[in-house]
């Protein structure tokens, strides 16, 4: 009997026929697109902030700090970072080194022999570390970890919505290891590249590219600016919006904004954005939007949680 074309296409009879690794259909391969996508965001996201802060530290540290050595991608150094605990320690003031890895953007081990609760430049904070060694991890939404033996302290640094639930979730894991003193000051973002760079990439990048979408593939790609909603909750809204990325018209109009009138502001703006987002999203039409135009949105959606974990 002879096997029809239109049969073989459906199915086979012979042995070792070879199928296909992932049978997910246009669907299932643009699925797998996106979390490709939010997943390499995600890294660059790191290796930008892991950039800033070590050109910032490696340049002139804003506290007097001790020698720094910075390692990089902590899985191509993973013999050096298992013989730091086991290198001499004869610097008055101690030792840092850094390195960042897929979850962190900069992790520090601290020597300070200067004394309990000294100051260390950390990029974008000067933090007060006890006596000893310690470690310090950075997470990509403004919060960082200080750890020492069996006791650690975690701090949101940003004071924004997310990052103070994610705080405070933090240490209510390691409430039973105890809780380690200390401080930390905020640099302003005018004097510290690591805080002001990444909110610059954040607000005007999205933008550009949504605006451009929104030109080429019609109103309903304006559901994107649903990014900015995410944004105002998981970062520090008032640098997201105003102080930053309004920075230099704020300049050149010769105004200076008391605290209460940023919040406004940036409130203004996030509703702003919002608006902008329930436009796109009553205007939009299956029929007028090219097919990849709704997983376009669903990235721009998804984006704060890459930026934010």
């Amino acid at each position: 009997m002879v096997q029809t074309d239109e049969n073989q296409g459906k199915s086979s009879l012979y042995p070792g026929e070879k199928k296909p690794f992932f049978r997910g259909g246009k669907w299932g391969w643009r699925l797998l697109l996106l979390l490709t996508g939010l997943a390499v965001v995600h890294f660059l996201n790191l290796f930008m902030q892991w950039t800033l802060i070590s050109s910032e530290l490696a340049r002139k540290p804003s506290f007097q700090s001790p020698e720094y050595t910075f390692l990089g991608f902590s899985p191509l150094h993973r013999q050096e970072i298992a013989a730091i605990g086991r290198l001499p320690n004869s610097a008055p003031a101690g030792r840092v080194f850094a390195f960042f890895d897929l979850l962190h953007p900069a992790v520090f081990m601290v020597w300070n022999n200067a004394g309990v609760e000294e100051f260390f430049d950390l990029g974008p904070v000067l933090v007060a570390l006890p006596a000893g060694a310690s470690r310090i991890a950075f997470l990509p939404g403004s919060v960082f970890v200080i750890s020492q033996w069996e006791k650690s302290l975690v701090r949101d640094f940003a004071g924004s919505i997310g990052g103070a639930i994610r705080a405070r979730a933090l240490n209510k894991d390691d409430a039973r290891s105890g809780i380690l003193p200390g401080s930390f000051v905020v640099k302003a973002a005018e004097r510290s590249p690591s805080l002001r760079i990444p909110y610059l990439v954040y607000f005007y990048l999205p933008l550009v590219f949504i605006i451009i979408a929104v030109a080429t593939s019609g109103a309903g790609m304006a559901t994107a600016f649903f990014y900015y909603a995410g944004m105002f909750f998981l970062f520090d809204f008032e640098k997201l919006f105003v102080t930053v990325p309004l920075a230099w018209l704020l300049k050149a109009l010769g105004l200076e904004l008391a605290t209460p009138w940023i919040k406004a502001l940036a409130a203004v703006m996030a509703l702003l954005f919002l608006a902008a987002a329930v436009y796109g999203l009553l205007h939009w039409k299956d029929k007028e939007m090219p097919p990849s135009g709704k997983w376009i949105v669903w990235f721009f959606i998804l984006l704060p949680l890459a930026l934010f974990f």
